[in-house]
């Protein structure tokens, strides 16, 4: 019997200062483990301005087990990921970063469980090397995002995990060219596990995450698997609708049974600011819906592939 392949997928964006050690940290990791396994690294750039790329096309003329999915442009770190799961060849696909927060020594015990019977083994971050501050917002998301979404988003759990070729497979039924992967994943089903570890701070450089990008991210997680602001637009309208028409009697009973005259400037100017701003709000949350929407109806591709080395050898 054939070894079994294992694909390591790093998806890249001006990791220069990075590429070099993932990929020898995972040779390494895979070299323990060669009497058992053979093994593809898939790197995909994300059309990198620094020398990420020309980095990762001398890494591979050495190493054959080294491919490159090069992007056109920049289509964003979620279209990039699954486009690269999706052309991983391995018998299983193990996502791993390339700022190596994640420790490649969890790529055995990830396989480890694999084996024993787990199509889904993702890595539970039970303590990770940052501020206060930034903890307590994500504590606040996975909150928020659980009490909105019609499914389970399991918290404290990125992007860090093996799949089996299986959900592999169910990935690319998928007819979602933007989907929110952590979710889609942990909802496919099949039986999963977690194993917990403590995530370091990068290993070099700078993140190029922001607090924008933070909240793009947490946004696209909550349209993609609810819609409960939908609904929640629709009880506070009709709320708002009571209210309105309760001050109205109010107003009509306080004139004609006692003759009071309401001040009305301050409180007709308050009233319609806070209206306005309510309806921004639930326009806006109905404009994320229609985008999706929409980008779905125009079926572009997921990326546009500029370039693929490596993916012709020997070792497919």
């Amino acid at each position: 019997m054939g070894k079994k392949n294992i694909s390591i997928f790093t998806p890249v964006f001006n990791e220069e200062d990075n590429i070099q050690d993932v990929y020898l940290a995972v040779k390494s990791v895979m070299h323990d483990i060669s009497e058992k396994y053979d093994y593809e690294h898939v790197f995909s750039d994300n059309c990198s301005s620094d020398q990420s790329l020309n980095i990762l096309k001398n890494i591979s003329k050495k190493d054959n087990k080294v491919k490159i999915i090069a992007l056109s442009r920049n289509f964003g770190t979620a279209k990039s990921t699954l486009n690269g799961i999706l052309q991983c060849t391995g018998d299983a696909v193990i996502h791993m970063d390339a700022d190596l927060q994640d420790p490649p020594t969890m790529i055995a015990p990830f396989i480890e469980k694999w084996e024993s019977g787990f199509k889904i083994v993702y890595g539970v971050r039970a303590d990770r090397e940052e501020g206060w501050v930034m903890k307590k917002i994500r504590n606040l998301f996975y909150f928020i995002a659980n009490k909105l979404s019609d499914e389970e988003l399991i918290p404290y759990v990125g992007d860090f995990r093996l799949i089996d070729k299986r959900i592999v497979t169910e990935l690319k039924m998928i007819k979602n060219r933007n989907p929110y992967l952590r979710g889609v994943i942990a909802n496919l089903g099949f039986p999963q596990i977690g194993l917990p570890y403590k995530r370091r701070g990068r290993n070099k450089g700078k993140s190029n995450a922001n607090i924008l990008i933070y909240f793009e991210t947490a946004i696209h997680a909550i349209i993609s698997h609810s819609t409960m602001l939908l609904r929640l637009s629709t009880i506070i309208g009709i709320l708002i609708t009571i209210f309105c028409f309760s001050l109205i009697i109010i107003y009509v009973f306080l004139k004609f049974m006692y003759g009071v005259v309401v001040p009305g400037l301050t409180t007709i100017i308050i009233l319609v600011t806070f209206f306005a701003g309510v309806q921004m709000i639930f326009l806006g949350i109905i404009g994320e819906y229609i985008a999706k929407i929409f980008d779905q109806s125009i079926e572009r591709p997921i990326v546009i592939e500029e370039e693929l080395i490596g993916f012709n050898k020997d070792n497919n």
